[in-house]
């Protein structure tokens, strides 16, 4: 281990920065010249790091002892580990100490009298002249090395980046902050304004026009304006820690925000604090107990102000308030000086009197003595808060830390952001005015809408699959044309910000992108605040009402306010991230809708990388339309790729419900800044590049980590949207990682076991991703002391439901080798779950973070890494296959259209028990509207019906409605799930109401066209006399204008022609015009709607399948398990079996559609719903075999082919039903009668053969009906009588049937028998008549 630690640090001594600030040869002479300095430096590792030498980059990787919890073996590892533990947010930090004892001071006492068996008198040292002397032994006399040098160690290596962001962390574990620090190596005094830029605080405000009212306050502390409090001590040797007294006053629980004497490894050699003005803040929760009401500075200017005299003269300036420690009795002339005009500034004062018990004069005014010797901590830190809330009342000055740096800068301080990069960047940052970003918002909105409708086709309507998915494809392109309208050339904003990220150096692009952020986070602070007050009114409003008890117009009113003014703050958000987004915007509408590849275009997506590389987080999915820009994603990942080398990756991800701290745990654990705060903070997810060192690389055998935050799952202002989004986010974010941390706010983890379930079955359904994922779960906010033992049967239980739903989900999508939840996600409960203390120790905003805390992230670290390590050893991406991976998952997910829309597993077999009874109920109602049409159309043709009464159709089917209406009732009410089921009824009873009113429409709307069809026909009929009387008085007069001249066929024609074309037209022009049904677009609509939760049925439907179906039996056919165990095998007589059971569905189907024409009625949609139903039925015939189970594959297969083949005979069928009935098609069809009739007409005597002819051809066709006819009647009857197997009853004829089968012994036969006695009854009566004939040789008369 301690070899792997040199490495590390021989790493970081041999590292160089690139960049160098102003004078860093100047301070490297002072160094050599600062010999105590220098020391310390060295025995700290960091020479080469000063002066700020050290970015983010040189501590901010994965390190073997970052992994693995071990202690500081030498002082060059004590500014590591301090770094380390500052990451995972572990105050511990102020208290390392090396374990090298060569190098700490390590002190024996011996006396003499330390001889074996001597007696020895504990008294005798105090009480007795004890000349005897004392050797000191020492094995090396150098001190150890103070905790606070070591943090203004790394302060001064530390450039400006690493500042802020050890500031940053240094804050949230609530310690004090060093604002002005003396340079050691000069005589200059540095004011620290940048690393407290990214500082934010919470706190509860104190109204100033409501008293006892309070407002939340979440704001970036450099721009609050607080009252600032300030404490120095004039004089040494005093008995009390000015620190420790500050402690005090701040935070009642014992965290030490300001370093003290009396902390461990304190010591009085301290190097570097001296002169350092440190501060924090003192945020009030809004609880009585607060000390303060309002948020309020403390400085604290460590050592002897007297030493310190441009530190002290700027705190007077600047301070509310000033709070001297001293001694009433100290005769030092310039400390006394001090005291006396601090008491002589117009500055209210308190002196705190280290050598008095009690206050010695009143403190009514603003010069305040407080003596503190002696006293109880709790009554003096009462006094001393309720003075210094006097004093502030009375004070009316307030200053921001901007305001600070203005005031230092009089004085002569060095401002860190007065350094030529930042004012730079500053001033480009500036300069930005607040543009739209065109390419969001609406139009964005819209395109992914569309996108996702390509596959979920939730608005088809009565449009094909082909006519949507072209409208839906056009409407993308002309969007993209709108945001290429609007990209080229970008607005002022963006041309500039991209410029900037293009062309700057890489500090000054830090520093720009800092300011940018800043100033546009100062845009939307106002306009927040704004609305949020508008909210609270509204919201006050509606509580009033709401106690009114009275449901008035105003109630419904406000709540329509507050949700606006909800909507407006959620998009009132600007940031860098918006920014990235609108340039991959510009990226894809570039690249879908221009032909131009210019360097504009190339160049985009190498902003993101170089970002990304440099460790910040990347939107990966826009949680504003959740969609991921896959066209933007996969060119940043090449640009990545492109930069480091197509490296291993090692994904870790996150998911969780909002505010379970899943921003927070990643932050800790790795050190990462993913935005945190309560609510919805993270939108979307992101993901932050994070490299491993080089020497540990070659251990876990990957060389970074990709680490992925996402938005809290189940967020209540998403409202109806949340349940789909979140199961959609899930399981991309799960897909997506090696490994996910499933984080859970408490020890009851079912809103997760739920969403766990569709993420799961998801999976199942998504076999064209090929994913094997890991997870582990941690239980935030759990006492670990007892949770492994109380959370045993917990746990269990988990795993338990886990496995339970998984095997559920397997069998429903038909997965035989998915039998418990790690075959599917990989877990070990007894390894895989982490309870976690809660973060914070104590009430915010003031707690510091939970040591225990710390701890588990430590323990948890260990696990993923041990994880990753396994996962190395079988296959991990290349950062070009997470670019695939996220691809082909999120084409995979955005297919998918039936699982996301549930809850759990449960739901999903609920629903899909739901949806089998509702076919059965459908089909029950359209079979009966069906055989109602059926009699309706035979009455109507049979001319019983000639007006259809409202009556006639609505009574029968309302009458069956209402059956299936009563059924579906005690279905909602008696079924196990009916409090799951609950939720749908009212949308069934919805469609089922709707289908009926679709059918009985469609029913009369046919038997209506039918009718007016038999009409025109009947008046047709009737004007064929007066057409023929019109043939025979022209034919007569054009034989008498041809009187002896024989005419051509071509000539009669051509006289007969304009006739028959005007009776045509006239016919025509009577009737009302007939609704053509479009059959493929029923076939697609009922196949859509049958299939719909089926995975990639648009992409089936679509594919050109033959009428011939082919048998897969790999795809077709599941073979069960024996004894739910062994494994079996398709043998010949399963092929056999299956193939009988397919041709007996084709062969119903076919005898299905060949009764359509004897029953004279037209094609019905309902024709393809009795197919699914047939299907259906044969397929759980089927079902009974033990050894197989057909696939659903298998049935939408088949049902393509059959309802290919049968929208073909549909047409047909159509055709010919028009034919008979339509007036026109029956006139055209007498067209050769008429011809035939004008011909013998014209020709006189020499059409007596030609009348002969006609008149065979009228004979012949009725003479033969009527020969077939009477002859299948004496066949029948003389089979019947004297064949031996059909004379008798049907107990004779099945007594036959089984004799045959018995003599024959084909089990084929028998098969046939068993599963289709119907169609085998049929074939038995066939081949015996065909027998009984074939022995006979004649046919009866």
């Amino acid at each position: 281990m301690d070899e792997k630690i040199m490495q590390l640090q021989s790493s970081l001594d041999c590292k160089k920065q690139p960049h160098e600030l102003e004078g860093n040869e100047s301070n490297k002479k002072e160094v050599i010249e600062n010999q105590a300095f220098r020391s310390l430096l060295q025995r700290l590792g960091l020479e080469n790091y000063y002066p700020k030498r050290m970015s983010r980059a040189d501590f901010h990787l994965i390190y073997k002892t970052s992994v693995y919890n071990t202690h500081p073996s030498s002082e060059q590892k004590l500014p590591f580990y301090f770094l380390e533990k500052l990451l995972m947010l572990d105050y511990g930090l102020r208290y390392l100490v090396s374990k090298d004892n060569g190098n700490t001071e390590h002190q024996v006492y011996t006396t003499p009298s330390n001889q074996e068996k001597e007696v020895w008198d504990p008294y005798e040292d105090f009480f007795a002249d004890n000349d005897i002397p004392t050797k000191l032994l020492t094995t090396e006399t150098r001190p150890h090395i103070h905790p606070m040098d070591i943090q203004m160690a790394i302060f001064h290596c530390a450039d400006d980046f690493a500042r802020q962001y050890i500031m940053t962390k240094l804050s949230i574990c609530q310690f004090a902050l060093p604002l002005v620090v003396p340079n050691p190596c000069t005589s200059h005094i540095e004011f620290s304004l940048w690393p407290f830029r990214q500082i934010r605080k919470s706190w509860q405000q104190e109204s100033k026009t409501a008293k006892g009212k309070t407002s939340y306050k979440n704001q970036q502390m450099c721009h609050v304006s607080a009252p600032i409090v300030s404490f120095i001590r004039v004089g040494n040797g005093l008995s009390t820690s000015k620190s420790q007294i500050m402690n005090w006053l701040l935070i009642k629980r014992k965290h030490d925000v300001f370093f003290h004497r009396h902390c461990i490894g304190s010591s009085k050699d301290c190097l570097l604090i001296g002169g350092v003005i440190e501060i924090c803040w003192f945020c009030p929760g809004g609880e009585d107990e607060d000390r303060f009401n309002n948020c309020v500075t403390f400085t604290n200017l460590h050592g002897d102000a007297k030493e310190h005299q441009q530190q002290l003269t700027f705190l007077q300036e600047v301070s509310s308030l000033i709070v001297v420690l001293m001694s009433a009795s100290d005769e030092n002339k310039e400390n006394r000086k001090i005291c006396h005009d601090l008491f002589q500034s117009p500055r209210p004062l308190i002196c705190l009197l280290d050598d008095r018990e009690k206050t010695m004069t009143s403190n009514s005014g603003q010069r305040v003595k407080i003596g503190i010797r002696n006293r109880n901590e709790a009554e003096f830190t009462l006094e001393l808060t309720t003075t210094i809330r006097r004093l502030l009342e009375l004070s009316d000055t307030a200053l921001s830390l901007e305001d600070c740096a203005l005031i230092a800068h009089k004085h002569g301080f060095l401002i860190d952001e007065n350094q030529e990069d930042c004012k730079e960047a500053k001033e480009k940052a500036q300069t930005l005015k607040k543009k739209i970003l065109p390419l969001q918002g609406q139009l964005w909105h819209i395109w992914c809408k569309n996108d996702k409708e390509l596959y979920h086709l939730r608005e088809k309507g009565n449009r094909s699959i082909e006519e949507h998915k072209s409208e839906i494809e056009t409407t993308k392109q002309r969007i993209r044309h709108k945001q290429l309208t609007k990209a080229k050339p970008p607005n002022d904003l963006m041309r500039s910000v991209i410029e900037i990220l293009l062309y700057s150096k890489t500090h000054n692009k830090f520093y720009f992108i800092q300011w940018l952020s800043m100033f546009m986070n100062n845009l939307t602070a106002e306009h927040l605040e704004t609305l949020r007050e508008k909210q609270r009114a509204v919201w006050s409003q509606i509580q009033m009402e709401k106690k009114k008890a009275s449901k008035s117009n105003s109630m419904q009113s406000l709540q329509n306010d507050i949700e606006v003014i909800s909507t407006k703050i959620s998009k009132c958000t600007l940031g860098i991230d918006q920014l990235l987004r609108e340039i991959g915007q510009i990226y894809e509408a570039l690249e879908e809708a221009s032909s131009i590849n210019d360097s504009l275009f190339l160049s985009l997506p190498q902003i993101a990388a170089d970002l990304m590389i440099s460790g910040a987080p990347i939107e990966l999915m826009d949680g504003d339309v959740s969609y991921v820009p896959l066209k933007w994603v996969a060119a940043v990942f090449d640009k990545v790729s492109e930069k480091l080398g197509d490296k291993r990756l090692f994904v870790l991800s996150v998911v969780g419900l909002q505010s379970s701290g899943k921003s927070t745990l990643l932050n800790a654990l790795f050190g990462l800044q993913f935005t945190v705060s309560a609510g919805r903070c993270t939108r979307g997810a992101y993901m932050q590049l994070l490299k491993v060192e080089e020497t540990f690389t070659e251990e876990l055998g990957f060389d970074f980590v990709l680490v992925v935050d996402t938005e809290g799952l189940r967020a209540p202002e998403l409202n109806n949207k949340s349940q789909n989004w979140d199961n959609e986010l899930a399981t991309f974010v799960i897909g997506l990682g090696n490994l996910t941390l499933i984080n859970i706010f408490g020890e009851n983890p079912s809103e997760m076991q739920d969403i766990l379930q569709i993420v799961v079955q998801a999976f199942l359904r998504m076999k064209q991703v090929k994913i094997s994922p890991s997870c582990l779960f941690v239980h935030q906010n759990v006492g670990e002391v007892t949770a492994k033992d109380q959370i045993m049967e917990g746990r269990r239980r988990l795993e338990q439901r886990l496995d339970e739903m998984a095997a559920i989900a397997a069998e429903q999508e038909q997965c035989s080798d998915v039998t418990r939840f790690s075959d599917v996600i990989k877990f070990d409960v007894s390894t895989h779950v982490y309870y976690f203390a809660h973060l914070w120790d104590g009430n915010p905003p003031m707690a510091p973070p939970n040591p225990r805390y710390s701890h588990n992230v430590q323990e948890l670290k260990d696990r993923i890494f041990m994880t990753a390590k396994r996962e190395s050893r079988r296959s991990l991406m290349k950062i070009s296959d997470v670019k695939f991976r996220v691809q082909d998952l999120w084409r995979a997910l955005v297919s998918e259209n039936f699982i996301f829309s549930f809850r759990n597993t449960r739901e999903v077999m609920a629903m899909s028990k739901l949806e089998t009874k509702y076919n059965e109920w459908t089909w029950e109602l359209r079979s009966h509207v069906l055989n109602l049409y059926t009699k309706i159309s035979n009455q109507i043709q049979n001319g019983q019906i000639v007006a259809l009464e409202r009556s006639t159709l609505e009574a029968p089917v309302t009458e069956k409605y209402e059956t299936i209406k009563q059924e579906l009732e005690t279905y909602f009410n008696e079924d196990p799930d009916n409090e799951i089921l609950i939720q749908w009824k009212a949308n069934f009873e919805n469609k089922l109401r709707n289908l009926k009113e679709g059918l009985i429409s469609d029913s009369r709307r046919k038997a209506n066209e039918l009718i007016s069809l038999r009409q025109n026909k009947k008046r047709l009929d009737k004007k064929k006399t007066d057409y023929e009387k019109d043939i025979l008085e022209r034919s007569r007069k054009l034989a008498l204008t041809v009187k002896d001249k024989e005419m051509s066929e071509e000539e009669l024609h051509e006289k007969f022609n304009p006739l028959w074309t005007k009776w045509v037209s006239e016919v025509s022009s009577n009737l009302s015009p007939v609704e053509e049904p479009n059959i493929d677009m029923d076939s697609e609509n009922i196949l859509w709607e049958y299939f719909q939760q089926e995975k990639n049925i648009v992409d089936k439907l679509r594919s050109n399948y033959g009428q011939k179906f082919e048998m897969d039996y790999d795809k077709h056919v599941r073979m069960n398990k024996k004894y739910l165990v062994f494994e079996r095998h398709l043998e010949a007589r399963d092929r056999e079996s299956i193939d009988r059971t397919t041709e007996c569905i084709t062969t119903r189907v076919n005898e299905t559609i060949n009764n359509i024409p004897r029953q004279q009625r037209d094609y019905s949609p309902s024709d393809f719903h009795e197919i699914l139903r047939i299907v259906d039925e044969e397929m759980k015939s089927a079902s009974t075999e033990v050894r197989y189970t057909l696939t659903r594959q298998y049935k939408i297969d088949l049902s393509l082919c059959l309802f290919k083949k049968a929208a073909e005979k549909f047409k047909g069928i159509h055709r010919a039903f028009k034919r008979a009935n339509d007036p026109v098609h029956y006139l055209e069809s007498k067209k050769d009668d008429f011809f035939m009739s004008f011909k013998i007409s014209c020709q006189g005597a020499t059409s007596i053969k030609t009348f002969v002819d006609f008149l065979w051809h009228k004979l012949t066709p009725a003479v033969s009906a009527t020969i077939s006819g009477k002859l299948i009647l004496n066949c029948a009857g003389y089979v019947r009588a004297n064949c031996p197997a059909l004379n008798g009853n049907r107990s004779d004829l099945e007594k036959h049937i089984l004799i045959s089968l018995a003599e024959e012994e084909n089990f084929d036969s028998y098969w046939q028998y068993l599963h289709n006695p119907e169609l085998f009854f049929r074939s038995y009566i066939k081949k015996q008549i065909i027998k009984y004939y074939s022995d006979k040789g004649a046919i009866p008369s």
